[in-house]
């Protein structure tokens, strides 16, 4: 009887201390690594865009911006600190948050299927938008709307709700990537 009670009493413990584990990890993503380390002295290091979902928190460091279309590309946060609210897009999108540089890339080109979805996603550098013969108010409308030439597209594009000060500066940025 004193053998199975030592191995219940360790059984509780392993399930305690696999529980907490498991209640850190799903409450408190990374947040005992971030408080011991000088964001500041931080290298400025970013895995945006690279084709793969990273959840909040995990495998994106701090990251400094130059212009606020930039911010919006990588973060779908303007400078003023506020979340670009949007309708449609992949669930994912909606779950998690996610930007431009989500499914068109670091450079804009595009060329991945995101997640639950069925279309690569088209190159959105300012050159080739222009090539296509899309103005910059098109070029809004597509953002905004989800639409170029009376044709709707594909159902993963979200439809940004945008300042125009914020969809300037993104278009702005767009012909950086050039």
């Amino acid at each position: 009887m004193e053998k199975r009670s030592v191995y219940v009493a360790v059984g509780l413990l392993a399930g305690v201390l696999l529980g907490l584990f498991v209640y850190s990890m799903l409450f408190q993503p990374m947040g005992w690594y971030f408080q011991s380390q000088n964001m500041e002295q931080m290298p400025v290091k970013s895995t945006y865009g690279d084709g793969r979902y990273y959840p909040p928190g995990c495998c994106q460091g701090p990251v400094n911006f130059e212009s606020n279309g930039e911010r919006i590309y990588y973060t779908g946060i303007n400078e003023k600190g506020e979340r670009i609210p949007f309708t449609g897009g992949p669930t994912w999108l909606k779950v998690h948050g996610g930007s431009c540089v989500n499914c068109h890339g670091r450079d804009g080109k595009g060329g991945i299927v995101p997640m639950m979805c069925n279309e690569k996603t088209p190159d959105i550098r300012y050159s080739e938008l222009r090539e296509e013969g899309m103005s910059d108010e098109e070029i809004k409308i597509a953002i905004t709307k989800g639409t170029h030439e009376n044709e709707t597209l594909d159902y993963c594009m979200p439809r940004w709700q945008m300042s125009d000060e914020d969809l300037i500066d993104t278009i702005e940025y767009l012909k950086k990537l050039d």
